[in-house]
């Protein structure tokens, strides 16, 4: 006995010190294998990669849980490299790393490898996350990645993957995040994918991927988001989705998906942003999308969708984002629209919406862009369309507006660019703009009586319409404006000598009307033009020579005056004959 106890504290010296050269040779085997798999790089000198090296001192660096990237347990056995976005550079090289039994997490991403993902890749067998994207892989994605059955994360996104994804994937069956978008996939997305039950998050987007959404994707409940944009999915969207309770996100635009919307999709409680646009969908928007309540974007545009904009999108509070334009939507404006407090953006252009702008509009305080174009729409433009007073940018070109523009427009302090092309408008406007654009309507009158008060207007378009009477001299003070074109009016009398003040102009426009007198010599300050169009007009007198100090004219066009004398030795007059 008094042996034993004798022995026991040499067994246990011994037992440490085993331990001791088991864990100084796995530090070194380790250590071995790094530097191998640095030694393919052609980066080896990378400023990261430093202090990868046992040289300086052998008994001391052989561990490499010191170096930068290298992330060890508590027995120094490595668990974790991470080099993403240093720019590293050589071949996808990852033999050596078989010699690292314990790394679970391996991060590669966003350098400049190349090659193909080896089959070998599956004697990683404790990896749990994976991360080789954006870079410059290629080839085909191997089924043996099916073999990391720990694996949760796996993302290869932004390389050039060919080739189908394999339906083995659907053996990982505790992966919950799947990045393969970015990349030059094709064939269909298996069915298998339905089996990764704990998925969160689904990306597939930009690649080549063909064929019908797998029904068996509404399995996924614990989905967060899905991204299946930007690819070539035919048939119709499936509607197990609509199992999909804790879904955020959903976008499938840029496809060729047909079919009605699936009236399931209004059980997606959960969804923040849907983006179907540039489909081929065609049918009514589903009226269970107004219990959508935490919707903010819906981006349904570039469809075939028909029937009228649903009364019950009015009761998606949280909506910021709307856009249905280019459909064939019909009926009116619903009211309920007035009611989405948060709402900023609304396109509603080029459908078959008709009546009248309705006055709740003005109730929208966050409105900041408004698309009309293209419609049916008549009557009115509402007076209290800026009541919200963030209204920046309004167009309704090509509809049948016919009303007075209203005086309303006049608090609308904020807005900056307006569109009211082709319509029928009739009356005054003044207003403090960048953009005004109203051609082609019938506007009459002296409208530009408090034109000098838009001094911050940039761009003024009233052509074709039936404004009359003089320029007033208050035009001298759109010193901002660099585009001006009053063409197709009837305006009277003398072109003002204040005009000569607007020197950022590059395109003048005063042709087809009724102006008379002389040409100002004022026009020699517009040092920044490159059009001039006076013709037709009653325009007498020597054409001035000052043009020629206009460097910048390349085109000019005088043309039906009666104007006199020998033609400026111009650039733009040579290029007119």
């Amino acid at each position: 006995m008094k042996s034993l106890t004798l022995l026991a504290p040499l067994l246990l010296c011994v037992t440490l010190l085993c331990s001791s050269l088991n864990v100084a040779s796995d530090s070194a085997a380790a250590a071995l294998a790094i530097l191998k798999w640095k030694a393919s790089l052609q980066s080896q000198n990378h400023s990261v990669l430093l202090s990868w090296n046992t040289s300086n001192n052998p008994n001391t660096k052989t561990s490499p849980c010191a170096w930068f990237g290298i992330h060890c347990n508590h027995a120094d056995s490595v668990t974790k490299i991470n080099l993403t976005g240093y720019g590293v550079k050589g071949t996808l090289h990852l033999f050596p790393f078989l010699s690292l039994p314990n790394l679970a997490e391996l991060d590669l991403s966003t350098n400049e490898l190349y090659g193909i993902i080896p089959p070998k890749i599956s004697q990683l067998s404790k990896l749990t996350y994976l991360d080789l994207s954006f870079n410059q892989i290629s080839g085909q994605i191997p089924p043996e990645i099916s073999h990391l059955v720990h694996r949760q994360t796996l993302h290869l996104a932004g390389n050039q993957l060919n080739g189908s994804i394999p339906r083995e994937i659907g053996q990982l069956k505790f992966l919950t995040d799947l990045a393969l978008c970015s990349n030059k996939l094709n064939g269909c997305i298996p069915a298998s994918l339905g089996k990764l039950s704990r998925l969160v998050s689904l990306l597939l987007y930009n690649n080549s991927l063909s064929g019908p959404i797998p029904p068996e994707l509404g399995n996924l409940r614990n989905l967060v988001e899905v991204y299946l944009d930007t690819n070539r999915l035919t048939g119709p969207i499936t509607s197990t989705f609509g199992n999909l309770k804790k879904l955020t996100v959903l976008q499938m635009f840029n496809n060729s998906l047909s079919g009605p919307i699936p009236f399931e999709l209004g059980n997606m409680e959960s969804l923040s942003e849907i983006s179907l646009y540039h489909n081929n969908l065609s049918g009514l928007i589903p009226t269970s999308f107004g219990g959508l309540r935490l919707l903010t974007l819906a981006h349904l545009y570039e469809n075939q969708l028909s029937g009228p904009i649903p009364e019950e999108i009015g009761n998606l509070n949280s909506l910021v984002d709307l856009e249905l334009s280019e459909n064939q939507l019909n009926g009116s404006i619903p009211a309920s629209l007035g009611n989405l407090s948060n709402l900023e953006i609304l396109f509603l252009r080029d459908n078959r919406v008709s009546g009248s702008i309705p006055n709740e509009i003005g109730n929208l305080m966050k409105l900041t862009v408004l698309e009309l174009d293209h419609n049916n729409l008549t009557g009115n433009l509402p007076q209290g369309i800026c009541r919200g007073g963030s209204l920046e940018y309004f167009t309704a070109n090509d509809n049948q507006l016919t009303r007075p523009i209203p005086q309303g427009l006049k608090i609308c302090t904020s807005l900056k660019r307006v569109y009211l092309e082709r319509n029928r408008l009739r009356g005054n406007i003044s207003e403090d703009l960048s953009i005004l654009s109203i051609s082609r309507n019938n506007l009459s009158g002296a409208i530009l009586l408090e034109l000098g008060l838009m001094s911050k207007l940039l761009y003024l378009d009233l052509s074709a319409n039936q404004l009359s009477k003089s320029f007033p001299e208050t035009i001298g003070n759109l010193s901002m404006s660099f585009y001006l074109n009053l063409s197709i009016n009837q305006f009277s009398q003398n072109i003002p000598i204040q005009v000569g003040k607007l020197t950022r102009l590059f395109h003048l426009d005063l042709s087809h009307n009724m102006l008379s007198g002389e040409i100002p010599g004022e026009l020699q300050s517009l040092q920044s033009l490159e059009t001039l169009n006076l013709s037709l007009n009653n325009l007498s007198g020597e054409i001035p020579a000052s043009f020629e100090h206009l460097r910048g004219l390349y085109t000019v066009d005088i043309s039906y005056n009666e104007l006199q004398g020998p033609i400026p030795n111009s650039q733009a007059f040579l290029n007119a004959s």
